[in-house]
């Protein structure tokens, strides 16, 4: 899990140099800020699913490839709704879209499949 705390830290501090350096009409800032954030937020939706409730132990049932791939899913749809926003696309509707979207998709992936008789 260290490792993965030392990803949200580095992307933290790359988004908040490039907000505090560069300006906002520069493309590839504006994309810097969006890929660091995605970034960071998967990294702590995955190491939230790592830990368990108590202190530093695991849930049960929950395994890395699990929380893998639901801190992916936060990281996406982070970048997805600041891409929206930032090219003006954003609204009420697109953005229940997206998530509503990965959560359907989260449930597909999460259901157990049912035994044949």
């Amino acid at each position: 899990m260290r490792p993965l705390s030392l990803v949200a830290l580095v992307s933290i501090a790359v988004a908040v140099v490039v907000v505090l350096t560069r300006d906002p009409e520069e493309a590839w800032a504006v994309g810097a800020v969006i890929l660091a954030s995605a970034v960071a937020a998967g990294a702590i939706a995955t190491v939230l699913q790592l830990r368990g409730p108590r202190g530093g132990r695991r849930r049960a049932g929950t395994g890395t490839s699990v929380a893998a791939r639901r801190g992916l899913e936060i990281g996406v749809i982070v970048a997805l709704l600041l891409w929206l926003r930032a090219v003006d696309g954003l609204s009420i509707l697109t953005g229940t879209f997206v998530v509503v979207s990965f959560a359907v998709a989260e449930a597909i992936l999460s259901a157990r499949p049912q035994a044949s008789r």
